[in-house]
This record gives structure tokens, C-alpha cells and sequence, in this order.
């Protein structure tokens, strides 16, 4: 009888680590004094010279493309875990859902980084596997 208990207890436990939570990504943030709007889904928060983090929304952001005034759910030094609840504010009280942050090497790598995932994009578009009737 003690076996069982004991394998049951060991089969339950087994259950409990597979059910577990992947570990959720991080990402440090360190003195965000600045920021580029590249387009109305995109944004570059700049960290000093070196340092500089692409923000993708999850949709289109009424206001972002103007970039006059652009305020964060979160303090210019922080560390962030996905899924991110963080969003950003624009001048027209839009408050824009953030899908990704990631690391680029500059502005430049980031405008590179978004066209090439939009060619990706249009040729996954493209390619159709249905057959034509």
C-alpha cells in the first residue's frame, strides 16, 4: 500500500513540473531618456549612446507617428518579464498595448530589422498552398 502512495505522490508531482510555467524573458531597461517613433506600430527607446531597445505594439498606435509627446506605463530605469501588461500613451490619450521589446544596435538596425520582417511577411503572404480552381 506504501508503494502506492508513494508512486501516485511521485506520478502527481511529475504532473506539476510539466505543468509549470516556461520562464518568462526579461529585459533590463537602464535610463530611457530618449525615443525615436519610426512608424504608427514601432519605437526605439534610447538608453545613452549604446543602448537602445525596438518597441513593437501589438496593433497600430493612433498618434505614435507623430511622436510629439509619447509616455511609458513604466520608469526609465526598470526590468521588464513577458508577457508584457505595459503599454505606451500617446498625445491623443491612446494608450498602445506593447507586444516585444528586444535589443537593437541603433535606430538604423531597427528600421533593417522591421523591413526585413515586413518582406518575410509579404512573401509568407505570397506563397499560397491552395490550389486554384
Amino acid at each position: 500500500m506504501k508503494r502506492t502512495h508513494i508512486t501516485v505522490a511521485a506520478a502527481l508531482t511529475g504532473l506539476l513540473v510539466l505543468s509549470a510555467p516556461a520562464a518568462a524573458e526579461r529585459i533590463r531597461l537602464v535610463n530611457i531618456t530618449g525615443y525615436s517613433v519610426i512608424d504608427e506600430e514601432h519605437l526605439v527607446l534610447n538608453g545613452g549612446p549604446n543602448r537602445h531597445h525596438l518597441v513593437t505594439m501589438r496593433s497600430r498606435c493612433a498618434g505614435l507617428r507623430h511622436g510629439v509627446e509619447v509616455g511609458l506605463s513604466f520608469p526609465s530605469t526598470t526590468t521588464l518579464y513577458t508577457p508584457f501588461l505595459e503599454y505606451v500613451s500617446t498625445r491623443e490619450d491612446s494608450r498602445c498595448a506593447i507586444d516585444t521589446i528586444e535589443a537593437v544596435e541603433s535606430v538604423d538596425a531597427a528600421r533593417a530589422l522591421i523591413e526585413q520582417r515586413a518582406a518575410e511577411e509579404a512573401a509568407a503572404g505570397s506563397d499560397t498552398s491552395a490550389p486554384i480552381r
